[in-house]
């Protein structure tokens, strides 16, 4: 997308941003929200409380809450401490980190199935992971109580894409820049890309970078 296309569409967007504002927190896609565990069934990453508490790919972790209909919730964190990435040194800051390389680590927790763990690198190539191109995530989490969850259906899987903020299978296109203008300098739910708290030009500079980007199988 070229510079002189990017200024035009927020020329545009700055007009008509203030009625595409995100009406979810959950930047993952409607349709492709489920992943899979043989003994739990199918797990809901989207529309925990209508999506404004379903999990959000912040970048360098994640937030929110799974559902699943067998098993109730499963956190994946509140945000971390150092406003980045969990420590999970214990449980004031529990959660699941997306590294540099893609590999999630850390830790998700239910109330009736305990701890997830999705740092499983030793599985590779299986190991639970975000693929950044497709936008989506791969590879399998364990749970000590209920064993492999699959995040890597070939029919379904889980699809967050940074800039994804009203989360349609359209991918990140004007309507999320437009809903990006409108809370600009604020903490406005979906715009807050990076999750730090407020609207800003790195959170302008992740959808403009992603700009186009739709799920892949």
């Amino acid at each position: 997308m070229s510079i002189q296309r990017i200024a035009t569409v927020l020329s545009a967007t700055c007009v008509i941003g203030s009625a595409l504002i995100a009406t979810a927190d959950s930047n993952v896609t409607a349709g492709k929200e489920f992943a899979w565990g043989e003994n739990i069934g199918w797990l809901n990453w989207r529309d925990a409380n209508g999506g404004v508490d379903g999990v959000l790919n912040c970048g360098a972790h994640l937030e929110g809450f799974i559902w699943g209909e067998n098993v109730g919730w499963i956190n994946t964190g509140d945000g971390p401490m150092s406003g980045t990435m969990y420590t999970n040194a214990d449980s004031s800051d529990f959660g699941v980190n997306i590294l540099p390389n893609g590999d999630l680590d850390g830790f998700a927790w239910g109330e009736n199935i305990g701890w997830i763990n999705f740092s499983t690198a030793s599985a590779a190539p299986d190991q639970a992971r975000y693929d950044a191109a497709a936008g989506r995530f791969r590879g399998y989490a364990w749970g000590e109580n209920v064993g492999w969850i699959n995040l890597d259906d070939s029919n379904n899987w889980v699809c967050a894409i940074l800039g994804n903020i009203n989360g349609d299978a359209a991918g990140v296109d004007t309507a999320d820049l437009g809903a990006l203008i409108a809370q600009f300098g604020t903490a406005g739910p979906g715009g807050d890309i990076n999750c730090d708290g407020i609207v800003d030009t790195a959170d302008l500079g992740s959808l403009i970078s992603n700009f186009g980007k739709a799920c892949q199988p």
